[in-house]
């Protein structure tokens, strides 16, 4: 898409992009290469999600299967050099 329309709509680097593609990995859903460290999600109530900003503050709500993620929502961090 970047290639198609003007660099004034797409702004994402193209390494912030390919990072997005990529599944994270994890163990069930504990996250391994996804830096959660780095922001603190939480639901409308105030409450921390885990194990990330698509799982839930509930414990016995549906958790995201991390080993099978390829959201990326974090890639804008590693894409500009956070890594953990």
């Amino acid at each position: 898409m970047k290639k198609k329309f003007d660099d004034d709509y797409i702004i994402n680097p193209d390494n912030q992009l390919e990072l997005m593609k990529k599944n994270w990995g994890g163990k069930g859903t504990v996250p391994i290469d996804c830096p959660t460290w780095a922001i603190l999600s939480v639901d409308h109530m105030g409450r921390e999600k885990k194990p990330c900003c698509i799982g839930s503050a509930e414990n016995s709500s549906m958790q995201p299967i991390c080993e099978e993620c390829g959201l990326g929502c974090y890639s804008v961090l590693v894409g500009y050099g956070m890594k953990g």
